[in-house]
């Protein structure tokens, strides 16, 4: 297989899906061979702009093509009819985040590629931010000491008036959904991290998340870790925002908005932020603040603040190294570095949120699969 170049075709093209190709074209290991979208103008434009095969049916694609790779990018819940089709005809799944909207829809994924041999691959692309992977470094080295409290707010917008729910487009109404930075669409990746980060699951969470098609509420989670940590999301994207111009940060990422037109020119980072997205780690002995979109690292103890160097690779470049990571262990036959299992997991957490608002209760985590090493949710007592 050495010197193989994987073929790789996407499911579904949309602004997400322009992200992953941009940062595929540097990657020797795989080439775009095909696309599929169900939108006829969509699938031209982006096919003629990146050069592969259009299909408006995914399955006539996996019938045609002697595809290696599917990069299912679609709505969250077409994610298992899409992951299921791929699997049988014994191509390998690499799945956005998050991994289904229903527990037994990400089980029926997984148990599907296993019957059929092939690798689940879950997108949990933030592991593969460079400021992620430093901090992930630091905190493994004692360098903060025990850590306490890890917490990512993101509040702001325009009013109630301009909010902007993803509704039926990605979430099927009445269910789990929300808007793009809320705790299902945006959350599940600091779900994920957080643990991540730390080596440490989640044992029990207390939380509300949005709604699709509903209201705007401020969503919220609380996650209780094992090694006692606590982990703190908080997002509101129907006010405004309390930002002060101070608090702003220069970036080297370019913004998600950037990407929504396929082939006019983008900023590629290297302009001023207001609003910056970061995560704040505090330990016993020093604290970390992360700001993964803009790839700069701060660390901070009783000595002073000091900028941690990281590898100039901000996003969208993190997708590559996740195609990379998948493409290595496609062709060495080893396990991919985030499976199913961690998409369960993650998505176990999220729906807690929803849980325990419905309840007014704390949920735990309280039985452990041996296998997967997952785990299952109840009422707290």
């Amino acid at each position: 297989m050495a010197g193989r170049r994987l073929r790789v075709g996407l499911v579904g093209l949309g602004n997400v899906a322009i992200l992953h190709l941009e940062a595929y074209r540097v990657l020797s290991e795989i080439e775009i061979v095909a696309g599929a979208d169900l939108r006829e103008d969509r699938l031209k434009q982006v096919a003629a702009a990146y050069g592969f095969a259009p299909y408006l049916d995914f399955e006539e694609m996996f019938a045609c093509e002697r595809l290696d790779i599917a990069c299912i990018l679609t709505p969250a819940r077409n994610h298992r009819v899409a992951t299921e089709s791929a699997a049988r005809h014994h191509v390998h799944v690499l799945c956005e985040k998050p991994m289904a909207v229903k527990l037994e829809d990400a089980q029926a994924m997984v148990a599907a590629c296993d019957a059929c041999g092939v690798k689940f691959f879950y997108g949990a692309s933030y592991r593969f931010l460079p400021t992620l992977i430093k901090a992930r470094e630091l905190i493994q080295a004692g360098e903060i000491g025990e850590v306490q409290l890890l917490v990512e707010e993101m509040i702001g917008g325009c009013g109630p008036e301009r909010y902007q729910d993803l509704g039926p487009r990605h979430y099927d109404v009445g269910g789990p959904g929300g808007p793009g930075f809320g705790l299902v669409d945006h959350g599940v990746h600091l779900v994920d991290a957080f643990g991540w980060l730390m080596n440490s699951d989640v044992v029990s969470v207390f939380g509300r998340g949005a709604v699709s098609g509903g209201s705007p509420v401020t969503e919220y989670l609380i996650m209780n870790f094992e090694n006692g940590a606590l982990g703190n999301l908080i997002y509101n994207s129907s006010t405004h925002s309390s930002d002060m111009p101070s608090e702003g940060i220069f970036s080297w990422s370019p913004e998600w908005t950037e990407w929504d037109v396929v082939g006019e020119k983008r900023m590629k980072g290297g302009r001023w932020t207001d609003h910056p997205t970061s995560i704040r780690v505090h330990g016993t002995r020093g604290a970390l603040r992360i700001y993964y979109y803009a790839n700069q690292l701060f660390f901070l103890t009783e000595k002073g603040r000091e900028q941690v160097r990281v590898p100039h690779h901000p996003m969208p470049e993190h997708f590559a190294s996740q195609m990379q990571s998948f493409a290595e262990s496609v062709l060495s036959g080893n396990a991919p570095v985030t499976t199913g299992y961690d998409g369960i997991k993650a998505l176990r957490v999220i729906l807690g949120a929803y849980e325990s608002n419905d309840k007014q209760l704390a949920v735990s985590f309280v039985a452990k699969d041996s296998k997967s090493g997952s785990t299952t949710l109840g009422v707290k007592d």
